[in-house]
């Protein structure tokens, strides 16, 4: 599987669930934080293991807003490889975790890729926006094909936002309520931020199950 293709979905979730995603989020900044430097990442929030600090192993979870998350997060991957040709059932959860900005002592601006990145695409070393190079999602034990999807739970201007490298680079913006979905196992990617706290993207990694292999994890099939 190869493709340039992105998903882009808007209105994800009605607002109460949008503010219950924001509560809970919270909560795992707090007590489930994997690191803060100039942004915070959570451990993940769910996995193979089941939601992090609650007794529910497996899905349906104890939140409600997080049943809702993966079943709509699932349709729409599903929907993505619908199209190109990949048999949902196929489709299997990874990790999903939560990155939040944090303050810096830089004024905010508006940035442009060429701020981010050199003519090679990899992160200028003077850029304040973006944690890590672009890279593609892999995983050491699970040798398979990797999706990413980003929800923008908390947004910022639209000129921050996630980039990705199909050979010429491509800005998905920033926009509350927003999914993406791309090909990351085969196409660098990364998200940046800006120097104002709070704004928070919820990652959500998937893999292709070829050739199978019985999943740790498993969400409803769409």
């Amino acid at each position: 599987m190869k493709s340039s293709e992105i998903k882009i979905v808007d209105d994800l979730f009605d607002s109460q669930t949008v503010c219950e995603l924001i509560d809970s989020v919270d909560k795992h900044f707090e007590q489930n934080l994997m690191f803060s430097d100039f942004i915070e990442v959570t451990n993940s929030i769910i996995d193979c293991h089941g939601l992090a600090l609650s007794d529910t192993a497996f899905f349906p979870y104890s939140e409600r807003c997080w049943n809702i998350f993966c079943l709509k997060v699932k349709q729409n991957v599903d929907s993505y490889c619908k199209n190109l040709g990949v048999d949902p059932i196929a489709v299997i959860p990874f990790s999903c975790w939560a990155e939040r900005s944090l303050h810096s002592e830089q004024p905010v601006s508006a940035v442009t890729i060429e701020d981010i990145l050199d003519i090679d695409y990899n992160t200028r070393p003077d850029a304040n926006f973006v944690r890590d190079d672009l890279a593609v999602v892999k995983d050491t034990q699970v040798k398979k094909h990797f999706l990413r999807s980003v929800y923008n739970l908390v947004s910022y201007d639209s000129f921050y936002g996630t980039i990705i490298d199909f050979g010429e680079v491509t800005k998905v913006d920033s926009k509350d309520n927003r999914l993406s979905i791309y090909d990351g196992g085969t196409y660098k990617s990364a998200h940046y931020y800006p120097n104002t706290p709070g704004k928070c993207n919820i990652v959500f990694d998937w893999y292709i199950n070829v050739p199978y292999d019985v999943p740790d994890w498993i969400l409803p099939v769409s």
